[in-house]
This record gives C-alpha cells, sequence and structure tokens, in this order.
C-alpha cells in the first residue's frame, strides 16, 4: 500500500472516530439554539476560522441572520442570540465569550475540552474529540500535527449539523441555492456548451 493510501485510511478512520463520539442529545441542543436564535455568530480562529466562515455561509443560504465575529457586516450582540465558538481554545475566543455572556447572549462551545475554563463560560458545549493540543487525555490522538483533526472535523460536523437544520427547518437545497451569491457567474459559467 502506498504511503498516500495508508495516510488516508487512518486519517479517515480518525474523522470516523471523532464524528461518530459526538452525543445525540449535544447536538440537538445546538440545532435548537440555532433554530431559536434570533441573529446566529461564530467565532473561530485561523483554521477554524474557515470552518466558521464555511457554516456561516451556509446558514445565510438557509435565510438565516449569520455572521463572523468582527467581520464589517457582524451587528451587535444580545438576548435572544446565539454565540457558536469553534473550540474555544484561546484567550481571544474566551475574551469574546466573556463579552457574549455580559450582553445576555446563549454561548456554545464546539470543542475538545468540556471542562475548560472557556467551556465553563457556556450554556452548553458540543464535545467534539479530535486532537487540538496533543497529549491530552479527553482528545481522540491523530497522527497528523497539531489541530489538524479538530479543524477537518468541525468543517465536517458543521456541513452535518446543516444538513440536520434543513430538515428541522424544512428548508430545500433549492431553496439555500437562491441565497447563493449570483455575482459569480456560477450557474451560467457551467452550462454544458453546445
Amino acid at each position: 500500500m502506498s504511503d498516500y493510501k495508508q495516510l488516508t485510511e487512518q486519517v479517515l478512520q480518525e474523522h470516523r472516530q471523532v464524528l461518530l463520539d459526538v452525543e445525540d442529545a449535544e447536538v440537538e441542543k445546538l440545532l435548537d439554539a440555532i433554530a431559536d436564535a434570533k441573529c446566529i455568530q461564530v467565532f473561530g480562529m485561523g483554521r477554524m476560522k474557515c470552518a466558521a466562515r464555511a457554516f456561516v455561509m451556509r446558514l445565510m443560504h438557509m435565510g438565516l441572520d449569520a455572521h463572523i465575529v468582527y467581520d464589517t457586516t457582524c451587528p451587535n450582540i444580545g438576548p435572544g442570540d446565539l454565540l457558536i465558538v469553534n473550540a474555544a481554545c484561546t484567550t481571544i475566543g474566551y475574551t469574546v465569550m466573556q463579552f457574549a455572556k455580559k450582553l445576555g447572549t446563549k454561548v456554545v462551545a464546539i470543542t475538545a475540552n468540556p471542562n475548560s475554563r472557556a467551556a465553563r463560560l457556556c450554556d452548553f458545549t458540543v464535545n467534539l474529540k479530535g486532537q487540538v493540543h496533543g497529549g491530552r487525555d479527553y482528545e481522540i490522538p491523530s497522527i497528523q500535527p497539531m489541530a489538524a483533526l479538530f479543524e477537518q472535523t468541525i468543517f465536517v460536523f458543521e456541513d452535518i449539523i446543516i444538513q440536520l437544520l434543513m430538515k428541522k427547518l424544512n428548508i430545500t437545497a433549492g431553496q439555500m441555492a437562491k441565497r447563493h451569491t449570483n455575482l459569480d457567474g456560477y450557474m451560467d459559467f457551467n452550462i454544458d456548451e453546445e
């Protein structure tokens, strides 16, 4: 077996282990919190922000009021709103969470460490156990460097959440496609040439 195929098998197994370990009750809480929120804001840093951007884009495609924290169009936050923090493992993320709590916002972290100081600020957490720091007994270890496993699985996890929200809110892919930007020419450009 080639090195590529062997690494692929190992990484896929890691993803499977992390994603299937998430508790159904935590998923249901997250779905309810998103469905009930007036405004949803998502915070992440580095590669976790890449996943946050993809998640917020799909929430917007669903017609929900969703934003990335600190983007130029991000509104204020308060009671009735929801802050979702990807990972909750940085000092900056902790500060954002403190501000949100002080302003009466519901706060949830998708985190590998549900017993951290940041997690204790939350209304609830979703425990996604992919390696962030490495060598921690609460994390599923990875052959990959640094937080790669968590960063990859949170992207997939949040896409799965979108599919569950579509079912919960009775929103179709066709309805979502109508909210996709029409300034990129995607729908026109990809029509087969005659």
